[in-house]
């Protein structure tokens, strides 16, 4: 009977070795307790913004990122200098390019697993022009538009072609040079949507105030805009 018991015993301690042992069997081939290393990268690439995409105002820079046993976090570089990262999906970043200069700019993204192991995606280029946006305060029928330029963080001379959008009925009804750079601009309107900044000295952030009459019952701040119609640097050569 004691012969019995010992053979007993010694198949059952078999068996657990067979298993692994009485903590539990191990992940998957190559997950991280199988005792396989995973040397496998993730995949990820970039889908948003598209391949020479120009900019106007904030963006989210969009990856999708995979691997065989979890991504750990996704991480986002602009011209190779990180901006910012992501620990679950949907993988994202958003970015403001007000403070940049006008140029082209390559992003890229990294994808980490546990193990460290790392992948960068394809880069993809974008444009950031020289570009306006206007915040707009209404009251009764009249409306004030304060204008922000972006793209020149360097202050120097400018001239600065700008065209107003603005709800049918309503009336540009002034146009004048405000923020850190306002006595250093002359500003005018020419027809009823078009306005002209020139400054001896002028960079990214507020440039103008604009006044508008006529408005229309139910107009909303935002059926008000701006965009950059030309740029001229002081020699007055148009740079955009």
């Amino acid at each position: 009977m004691r012969l019995v018991k010992r053979a007993l015993v010694a198949l059952m301690v078999m068996a657990l070795a067979a298993c692994g042992g009485g903590g539990g069997g191990g992940s998957a081939v190559g997950g991280a307790d199988s005792g396989v290393p995973d040397r496998t990268a993730p995949s990820v690439a970039l889908t948003a913004p598209a391949e020479g995409t120009v900019v106007h105002g904030v963006t989210l820079i969009k990856a999708v990122a995979f691997d065989d046993v979890g991504v750990a976090r996704v991480e986002f570089y602009l011209n190779g200098v990180l901006q910012g990262s992501a620990t679950s999906a949907p993988y994202s970043f958003s970015w403001d390019p007000s403070g940049v200069a006008k140029d082209s700019y390559n992003w890229t993204a990294k994808a980490y697993d546990a193990a460290g192991n790392v992948q960068t995606s394809t880069e993809v280029a974008v444009t950031v022009p020289i570009y306006a946006a206007m915040s707009t305060s209404l009251s009764g029928s009249t409306a004030v538009g304060t204008v922000f330029l972006a793209g020149l963080p360097a202050a120097a001379p400018y001239g600065v072609n700008l065209v107003v959008t603005m709800p049918t009925g309503a009336t540009l009804a002034g146009a004048a040079a405000s923020g850190p750079y306002a006595a250093s601009g002359m500003v005018g309107t020419s027809g009823s949507n078009a306005v002209i900044l020139a400054s001896s000295n002028l960079a990214s952030g507020e440039i103008l105030k604009l006044s508008f009459t006529n408005v229309p019952p139910g107009a909303v701040a935002g059926d008000f805009a701006v965009a950059v119609s030309a740029v001229f640097d002081g020699g007055g050569t148009q740079i955009q």
